[in-house]
């Protein structure tokens, strides 16, 4: 399958987003597929459905001064950094490529290719995440867009959550304490894996190769032309409406990866709830009703397993069944 392969440098937030909106708008139904290589700046990306006022603290992000794009693409919400280079894969309608996830499955030996070429053996997930040994170290979003079906990620070269986190929407500190240890433990960067820092230039000098190598036919023009500059600059975004009456898409909290979630509900009498699951279970739990040490009780439980219940009883008593109820309307299990 022949592809142009076009690289753009590093871009402002906005300008990233524009540039594979330009280019599928710009894309007619029998031309060569793209794929788009570039940098950006630090900004948060809202997935399509998403509103910015149920996700994020407003306040964090203009103290910060992290600029929020609404993204054209699907999927939940993203951290974009300078230590990420990003790739958007954009096939025209000829192609015969009309689902994400037959995209995704398409371009998948190229992903992981390139993390093998680094010594990074990769799986993938779900049908647009990939994973190294039990962690995730990368997700897609798509989208159709003009007659053209797109599909983005990014390799995390190096990874900076401070900012992601200090930016999310959170209940209480102790939320965003627990986040940080959920993206620690479940998300991963190429730094942390190789112990050195691979540079953009060196995964970009190694792509056509790669490329090539799985069966792709590099073809020319490697530059947008004018037509596709004029797109990119013409291409429209939504704004990032902090007042759309959009509801979280997690439920009073956020997805850490595929099957794990962290959430958080507060009643108007004082109690609370933090819990996060994964795999389904219970990965971690906290309450206003209980210490500590008796929420560790409760961890590797499922949620319909007698055990709960049993230990439900033995912590607290007669309220039982009043904070099985709240457990199970705290906890999200599944997108």
């Amino acid at each position: 399958m022949r592809i142009r392969l076009i690289h753009l440098g590093t871009l402002a937030p906005e300008a990233l987003h524009r540039a594979y909106v330009g280019l599928a708008e710009a894309q007619g139904e029998r031309d060569v597929p793209i794929l788009l290589l570039a940098q950006s700046g630090a900004h948060l990306s809202l997935g399509a459905a998403q509103g910015p006022g149920a996700e994020l603290d407003r306040s964090a992000c203009e103290r910060l001064r992290i600029p929020v794009v609404q993204r054209a693409l699907g999927g939940g919400l993203v951290w974009v950094d300078p230590g990420q280079l990003n790739y958007f894969f954009i096939f025209p309608a000829a192609a015969g490529i009309c689902r994400a996830p037959e995209l995704f499955a398409l371009i998948a030996p190229w992903v992981i290719a390139v993390h093998a070429y680094f010594g990074l053996k990769v799986e993938p997930r779900e049908g647009h995440d990939f994973w190294y040994q039990g962690r995730k170290i990368g997700g897609t979003g798509a989208a159709t867009i003009g007659h053209s079906l797109v599909l983005g990620g990014s390799f995390i070269l190096e990874a900076q959550w401070a900012s992601f986190v200090d930016c999310v929407a959170a209940p209480s500190a102790d939320f965003r304490t627990w986040l940080t240890a959920a993206l620690q433990e479940g998300l991963c960067s190429w730094s942390q894996l190789l112990d050195r820092v691979v540079e953009p230039g060196a995964v970009l000098a190694a792509c056509p190769m790669l490329l090539q190598a799985a069966g792709y036919e590099l073809t020319l023009p490697t530059e947008p032309t004018e037509a596709e500059r004029y797109a990119m600059g013409q291409a429209e975004l939504d704004d990032a409406d902090w007042d759309q009456p959009l509801r979280r898409r997690v439920r009073a909290g956020i997805k850490l990866k595929a099957e794990a979630f962290l959430t958080e509900q507060r009643w108007p009498e004082g109690d609370w709830l933090r819990v996060w699951t994964e795999n389904g279970a219970f990965r971690r739990v906290a309450g206003s009703a209980w210490s500590v040490g008796q929420g560790t009780r409760l961890i590797g439980l499922q949620p319909d397993s007698v055990q709960l219940g049993e230990q439900l009883r033995e912590i607290v008593g007669k309220e039982a069944s009043l904070w099985g109820e709240r457990l199970l309307e705290t906890a999200v299990w599944a997108d």
